[in-house]
């Protein structure tokens, strides 16, 4: 559901996602400055963080990887003069017998089924003293929308970010497998003038996932009653991204 959800909207993708590249911008920064031969890119998406990577290490021979076909399209096409290897398959399946100086990913950690047996995996592509760095959305992401709606239905519903781990979760998965762990939070506010218009924003950045941990009908009278909650709450129709910065050394 995520890989389709991911090519269904991938030529609206980068209209709707200015955090995915503040996220981006913030990500670059936790970076050395040289001295990366190789790098992988995990959830490359359309290839705005790529984007960014090749400019910080022009030298650098990068691997993009991204489970969505069509993410891989847009970004070969963004980026086709640039020398970087695209490659549609998911990260947590495939044989990486490479050994890489960088494995990075801005804001696609989250949707691993299996993330600390995926980290592990990475571990042993990294060369001795090779960094992981990456961005991931934390479970306060959307809070107010998930408050709004079980108040609306009485039951225990959610947009996928439920399911998102805590720093200290992803703290102590690192420290399993790397030294100098380093995480840090950083929240963003986003203000919308209608609940449609954050529903359109989930909807084609994908941030959504897998959709809601129980099935319904977005009809136009559950979306008005939602609305309504949500402004009687907070006063307005403003979102929440939570971002965790994670980086360590092998």
């Amino acid at each position: 559901m995520i890989k389709r959800n991911f090519s269904r909207c991938a030529h609206l993708y980068d209209k709707y996602a200015n955090i995915q590249r503040l996220v981006a911008s913030e990500l670059v920064k936790e970076l050395p400055n040289n001295g990366i031969a190789n790098i992988l890119e995990i959830g490359c998406g359309t290839g705005n963080y790529t984007s960014l990577l090749k400019e910080r290490f022009k030298s650098s021979r990068i691997k993009a990887l991204d489970i969505a076909k069509g993410m891989i399209g847009v970004a070969r096409q963004k980026l086709k003069d640039r020398q970087i290897e695209f490659l549609v398959t998911d990260a947590e399946n495939i044989d990486i017998n490479n050994e890489f100086g960088l494995i990075t990913s801005n804001a696609a950690f989250q949707w691993f089924e299996r993330i600390e047996r995926t980290i592990e995996k990475f571990k042993k592509a990294l060369k001795k003293e090779g960094i992981i760095a990456f961005s991931i959305f934390g479970p306060l992401t959307f809070w107010e929308l998930n408050q709004s709606l079980k108040e609306v239905l009485h039951k225990d519903v959610s947009i996928g970010s439920h399911i998102f781990l805590e720093k200290e979760k992803l703290e102590i998965i690192l420290s399993k497998y790397f030294h100098k762990i380093y995480a840090r939070e950083l929240i963003v506010k986003e203000r919308y003038v209608s609940l449609m218009e954050l529903l359109r924003k989930i909807k084609y950045t994908g941030i959504r996932g897998a959709g809601l941990n129980s099935s319904f009908a977005w009809t136009q009278k559950l979306l008005k009653r939602t609305e309504e909650t949500y402004k009687c709450k907070f006063g307005q129709i403003e979102a929440t991204y939570q971002i965790f910065f994670c980086r360590a050394i092998k």
